[in-house]
């Protein structure tokens, strides 16, 4: 009887201790520092980067915070604190997690955190390397069109290598936490559209279901349709007065097109009108229409922007997004060049190099003086 109760004792005493073990398994802590003294008393936040939604929060003391929760499944976090520049970006999951505000993507504590520091300190690393190369062309070519050129046989090379990496970490992340934040990564914004094409048709079930993976999935089929060389996909929008318009109203007519999608609270957009202002003035009347996609904004503001910055040009309210959906547009100011018969001349421009292109264009093809 006595051999009975003592076994039952340690049965019971393995089941505690498995059940306890369970309870615990899934806890997290974050410690961190913030570099800022006035944070001090501020509260700083646990965020998830899929919905934006809060999870944890704590007050910030002696420049220090400590978080602590349970989680079902790894997810990609940020920590924020209000009115400040500091946060930090940190993959949550059970486990300590050591997140320091002064440098944004370098977590540890954890093994994913760990590797995800490395990925990001590894793009860091390369992104370096790109801006001091080209840094060292603008010295080596100052003529704009050479450096141009040898800039872009570079960039060339460079995305390749990076597509190659891209590929390489995905093949052990297809379908997880780390996959997900390689999304949001230079290896996959500047990898070539066939490499990122690869890549995304070999993501796993739950990876290729997210909110990121689709949009980037949506934006590399409308790119690859509207690569320089392929006729132009036509979008309905309207004008300042409510009348429909079309690109088609434009494009193929016999002008080449300059199609700028803009909004006016971008700054960089504003930036570009005094560009495309100085080759509307310019070559309105030779051959060439610049014609504005207002997106991602209100009607209301294109009324004002239009007066603001004395804009002459024609202007197309697309409210429903559908410019930047058809040719894979994620970030404004984007400006695209259609030749006279509606092919896709160039993709991308901007600034000088835009004005640049646009004179050497103009130039080619102005009417030629018969002599009697």
């Amino acid at each position: 009887m006595k051999t009975l109760y003592l076994s039952i004792v340690c049965l019971w005493a393995v089941v505690l201790s498995a059940c306890n073990s369970a309870q615990h398994s899934n806890t997290y802590t974050v410690q961190g520092e913030v570099s800022d003294s006035s944070l001090n008393g501020e509260t700083v936040y646990l965020m998830k980067y899929e919905n934006d939604k809060y999870i944890d929060s704590t007050i910030i003391k002696d420049n220090k915070f400590f978080l602590r929760g349970t989680v079902d499944s790894a997810s990609y976090c940020r920590i924020v604190v209000n009115n400040s520049i500091e946060f930090a970006n940190i993959i949550l999951e059970s486990g300590n997690i050591n997140a320091n505000l002064k440098e944004y993507d370098k977590p540890s504590g954890t093994t994913r955190n760990e590797e995800y520091a490395q990925i990001k300190a590894e793009e860091s690393s390369l992104y370096k390397i790109a801006s001091e190369k080209r840094a060292e062309l603008k010295k080596l070519y100052p003529e704009p069109k050479e450096f141009d050129r040898q800039w872009t046989l570079y960039m060339d090379t460079f995305k390749q290598k990076l597509g190659e990496r891209c590929i390489e970490i995905y093949k052990g992340h297809n379908d997880d936490i780390i996959g997900y934040t390689l999304l949001f990564t230079l290896f996959m914004r500047e990898s070539s559209l066939d490499i990122r094409d690869s890549v995304l048709n070999n993501l796993g079930p739950w990876l290729r279901s997210t909110k990121p993976a689709q949009s980037i999935i949506s934006n590399t089929k409308a790119q690859k349709a509207t690569i320089e060389g392929n006729r132009f996909i036509d979008i309905k929008g309207a004008d300042i007065e409510g009348n429909s318009l079309s690109l088609s109203n434009f494009i193929g007519k016999g002008n080449y097109v300059l199609m700028d999608m803009w909004a006016s609270w971008c700054g960089p957009c504003k930036k570009e009108t005094r560009n495309l202002a100085k080759l509307h003035e310019k070559y309105k009347d030779k051959g060439l229409t610049v014609l504005g996609i207002f997106v991602w904004d209100k009607k209301e503001n294109l009324s004002k922007a239009i007066k603001k910055y004395d804009i002459t040009w024609p202007q197309i309210l697309d409210t429903d997004n559908i410019a930047c959906k058809s040719y894979g547009v994620s970030g404004i100011p984007y400006i695209i060049l259609f030749a006279p018969d509606g092919t896709i001349l160039k993709r991308k421009l901007r600034g000088e190099k835009m004005i640049r292109i646009i004179d050497e264009i103009m130039d080619k093809n102005k009417p030629k003086t018969v002599c009697n």
